[in-house]
């Protein structure tokens, strides 16, 4: 009898861990690729630093990034950067730089999750540092 009890608990924890599915881990090794801007009120800056956190949908301690990348002007003259070579998965997108418009310091972030190894154009929005 116990023997019977034991099989039917191991079965049911295999079954329970088997249905179990894993969430895909972001980060380098696919074929996804991110290109962003950063925008102040709908326009274009040109000086900022995008950071990017894998496996994560919200903003993190600024060492806690897992790699960045400074705008540059692109064959079309606008300020973007590119993430290349990306994982299914969970990330999050932070950027801070100036907006020489108002001559101040801007940030901001999104979360952004890739579903499918593909381009993907996004458009972080920062605001003023107070």
């Amino acid at each position: 009898m116990k023997t019977a009890h034991y099989l039917a608990i191991f079965s049911l924890f295999v079954l329970f861990f088997s249905a179990c599915k894993k969430k895909p881990l972001a980060g380098p090794g696919g074929k996804a690729t991110l290109t962003i801007q950063c925008q102040h009120h709908g326009i274009n800056i040109d000086s900022a630093t995008v950071y990017i956190k894998y496996n994560s949908l919200e903003a993190v301690n600024i060492s806690e990034y897992n790699n960045l990348k400074v705008l540059s002007k692109n064959s079309n003259n606008v300020f973007t950067v590119q993430f290349d070579g990306l994982k299914p998965g969970d990330y999050y997108l932070f950027a801070q730089g100036w907006d020489p418009s108002i001559a101040n310091n801007v940030k901001g972030g999104i979360p952004f999750s890739i579903k499918e190894e593909d381009t993907f154009s996004l458009i972080i929005p920062v605001t003023e540092v107070h």
